[in-house]
């Protein structure tokens, strides 16, 4: 199983200021959200991309976060119909036989 936690840079979050030559693995979990929207600057989308590529543990989170969102929009097409009257009235019934 993949560690959940980026690995440790020496910064706290909030303690660097973009744009940089680099991105750490904790400036891009702050940034991914911005990422998966399109809404990075061009230089700093460049400097994550790049980051992307040299980096297995944030790839994979990446990954990780697609497989996410992809399995929550299937979700959301799969609703489930409403259930059957039938099973309606026995939970009905089920319900009033406690009461």
């Amino acid at each position: 199983m993949h560690n959940s936690s980026p690995p440790h840079d020496g910064h706290e979050a909030g303690e660097f200021d973009l744009p940089v030559d680099e991105v750490t693995c904790r400036q891009f979990v702050e940034l991914v959200t911005e990422y998966f929207e399109g809404a990075l600057k061009p230089r700093t989308l460049n400097l994550v991309e790049e980051h992307l590529g040299m980096c297995d543990w944030c790839a994979t989170y990446v990954e990780q976060m697609q497989a996410t969102i992809a399995s929550l929009r299937q979700l959301d097409e799969e609703r489930s119909p409403e259930p059957p009257d039938a099973v309606l009235a026995a939970l009905r019934a089920r319900r009033a036989g406690r009461g």
